[in-house]
């Protein structure tokens, strides 16, 4: 569980009148390799945005003890959060604070990796379900934005599915949705994915200082 000093500011009392309000992103890194691919062009997008001010908390999910859904309902019977208490509790939390959410994962056998689909099943809480399915039914506060980052050795394309998946999830959840996507990278880890990092810092750019 990050430390309190790391977790984003629950209001912005501190800002000196006449100063911009500080962008909050959380960065949701899924891959289970520390400096992978994904997580390399989740750190090009997050490193761009707080050179420009923005603040930004990192949560590396495989460095982090948490359970899958457990299908209880809680969250949507006794509460309106996830009754489960580990390290995903202060993430969830944080996303309800963040006008930017990163997510980021490797495809592994036509889905993303196990550490990011068990953190993604947790996101039911956030889901209110006595609003309909075809409208906005998110607990989050509108106005966010999500970065769906997803890398694979495959052919480019191939995946286009899984992307307009977990998109249309992001929608379910309220977000405008940014993608960059990947594919047919080398397996080792120095792949050149200049490109995409290029990509990401101007993506980064255009949602903190709307270059």
């Amino acid at each position: 569980m990050p430390p309190e000093n790391d977790r984003l500011p629950a209001c912005e009392a501190l800002i000196p009148r006449g100063v911009e309000k500080r962008v909050k992103i959380v960065n949701i890194l899924g891959s289970p390799r520390k400096n992978g691919t994904s997580g390399r062009i989740a750190h090009a997008f997050t490193d761009t945005a707080a050179a420009y001010g923005a603040a930004v908390i990192d949560y590396q999910l495989n460095q982090m003890q948490y359970r899958g859904c457990q299908g209880c309902e809680g969250c949507h019977t006794r509460v309106e959060h996830c009754v489960l208490l580990d390290d995903v509790t202060p993430l969830l939390e944080d996303m309800h604070r963040a006008d930017v959410v990163v997510f980021s994962s490797p495809v592994y056998f036509g889905d993303t990796c196990g550490q990011f689909t068990s953190f993604y099943d947790r996101m039911w809480s956030l889901i209110d379900p006595n609003r309909p399915r075809d409208e906005n039914n998110s607990r989050l506060p509108p106005g966010k934005t999500a970065v769906l980052i997803l890398t694979h050795v495959d052919a480019t394309g191939v995946y286009t599915d899984v992307v307009e998946r977990y998109t249309q999830y992001l929608v379910w959840f309220g977000f405008e949705v940014r993608s960059i996507v990947a594919g047919g990278l080398r397996l080792a880890s120095g792949s050149d994915i200049d490109s995409h990092l290029d990509a990401a810092s101007a993506l980064a750019r255009e949602l903190v200082r709307g270059e």
